[in-house]
């Protein structure tokens, strides 16, 4: 089953980086969307993530910004990847 994941979500990569460079924004969200499908099926993913949302304040502000956005099934995967505070 993971594998059905990792391959769907190398295709949305793919067909994400084929059309980023269209007028119709599709490669970006395709890629998002993508991004989340690995970070819900690998946990060395999601803590991957969390650690570049540490260190990086803006990158974090972005996918908080997107959190705040997509729709729950989505924002709760990427919540997951919050920073811890200490």
């Amino acid at each position: 089953m993971k594998l059905l994941w990792w391959s769907l979500a190398a295709l949305l990569i793919l067909l994400g980086l084929a059309t980023v460079w269209l007028p119709i924004p599709t490669g970006v969200p395709l890629m998002a969307l993508g991004m989340i499908v690995i970070v819900g099926t690998s946990r060395s993913a999601a803590r991957m993530l969390r650690s570049r949302r540490r260190n990086r304040p803006h990158l974090n502000n972005a996918i908080t910004w997107i959190e705040d956005r997509s729709p729950l099934r989505f924002a709760r995967i990427l919540k997951r990847t919050r920073p811890r505070k200490k």
